[in-house]
């Protein structure tokens, strides 16, 4: 009876061990997904931070070549297939403020393209 029940006992442990274990691989693949897809959001918003910011310098420049790169960096933005709800707030927000920097004009163009 004495070895049975040590039998029973390591079982169970064994048991109990291997489920721990098993949760434990749940919980670092549902983690490590969640991490990954925080890590590619927080990519994705320093480059669109940083095309935002390089258009919106040359939109309030007093220099009409950068004001020109600016229309064409928005355009060439706001047209990709990448681009964002926030890409096309950001687009109307540059024109509507600056609207001799993006023009209507330029942007069909490009949608021909």
């Amino acid at each position: 009876m004495d070895s049975t029940w040590i039998a029973w006992t390591s079982a169970v442990v064994a048991a109990a061990s291997a489920g721990g274990a098993l949760a434990s691989l749940v919980v670092t693949v549902r983690e490590g997904r969640a991490l990954r897809r925080n890590t590619e959001f927080l990519a994705h918003r320093d480059q669109w931070w940083k095309r935002w910011s390089w258009v919106a310098e040359r939109a309030v420049s007093d220099d009409e070549s950068a004001q020109a790169a600016a229309s064409i960096m928005a355009t060439a933005l706001q047209g990709r297939r990448w681009t964002t709800d926030d890409d096309r707030y950001m687009y109307d927000a540059v024109r509507d403020r600056f609207p001799d920097t993006v023009t209507q004009e330029e942007n069909r163009d490009l949608e021909t393209e």
